[in-house]
């Protein structure tokens, strides 16, 4: 793939539904590496900040590799494809789908503690002292799951279907709330899980961003450069030149290349929600602005999620 290259969205609230929808699917996407550079297969920088990006693979020798953790529905799987471009280095997630393991991947995916694991209770102290949060407004991010609930649900590609609306009006009647809960748990999980294990509570350890920021058009390709900085912290782990993240960013976020692959082209767009979801919701952003109210980035992030829930006309 050759590409040359030259916010946000930020506040929701927290039961299961009549229809049981599948726990999240461990899709694993297994390649073939068919370029090795420097022991490994290191997207390639090209000349005006081009780039070239090959097929991941796992490294020779061990390295720490991070958690790459998200709700479900935060592009979990989109932010995947970016970590691997901008470093060639496979990643995995907490159920080790793939059998890479965890001492030569770059990142694993999980979504602890929305799905309680003791894989992941066994993983954490053992390899993982760093991580990477992706956030996402909710009244975005539990739709996008439910679709994948419903897909699985029904035997369908992944990442084709967006399902109907009165699907979407039961499951949000019957598990927005608990989900919203469940929301709220992950955020404050992972916000204070470095926090106090360090003296500059945990910001070299825990690099946190909003999915609106990187899928934004004019902000993306910078965080996309916020996470290539920190993956760089990594020791043993080589990141693409700086020069060429836009580019990476563009081939794989902007979905100009693999990831297209991850748009759900039917459907509808917009979900219907009550003003009782609508109050939850911003009721459960002004808690996470009380409790992390001294980092601005996140009260900024959170902050943009009230204006984006408040402008929501709510429908029963």
């Amino acid at each position: 793939i050759f590409f040359t290259a030259g916010v946000a969205t930020l506040l929701h609230h927290a039961f299961p539904s009549a229809t049981t929808y599948p726990v999240e699917s461990s899709n694993a996407e297994i390649d073939t590496a068919t370029t090795i550079q420097s022991h490994r297969s290191l997207s390639i920088s090209l000349p005006n900040g081009g780039c070239e990006i090959t097929k991941a693979i796992p490294t020779e020798h061990p390295i720490s590799p991070i958690w790459q953790a998200s709700f479900p529905g935060c592009g979990s799987r989109m932010t995947w494809h970016l970590v691997q471009a901008l470093t060639g280095i496979k990643t995995n997630n907490d159920r080790n789908s793939n059998g890479w393991g965890y001492t030569n991947v770059v990142a694993a995916k999980t979504h602890y503690p929305f799905i309680r694991d003791t894989m992941f209770e066994e993983l954490d102290p053992k390899y993982f002292h760093r991580a990477m949060l992706i956030l996402r407004n909710p009244v975005h991010a539990i739709p996008s799951y439910f679709n994948a609930q419903y897909e699985e649900l029904n035997h369908l590609s992944t990442h084709t279907v967006r399902a109907p609306n009165e699907e979407w009006v039961k499951y949000r009647d019957a598990d927005f709330a608990s989900r919203l809960l469940k929301y709220e748990q992950h955020a404050i999980y992972w916000m204070e899980k470095y926090y106090y294990s360090s003296s500059d509570h945990g910001r070299n350890n825990l690099l946190f961003l909003s999915y609106e920021a990187l899928t934004d058009g004019t902000f993306g390709p910078n965080v996309a450069g916020q996470i290539a900085d920190f993956l760089r912290q990594g020791e043993g782990v080589n990141v693409i030149e700086p020069e060429s993240v836009p580019c990476i960013w563009q081939t794989v976020v902007n979905y100009k290349g693999a990831a297209s692959s991850t748009m759900r082209m039917e459907g509808p767009t917009e979900r219907p929600y009550t003003q009782q979801n609508l109050a939850d919701s911003l009721a459960m952003f002004y808690r996470l602005i009380g409790r992390f109210h001294y980092d601005e980035k996140f009260v900024r992030i959170m902050t943009n999620y009230v204006k984006t829930v408040s402008n929501i006309i709510p429908q029963g």
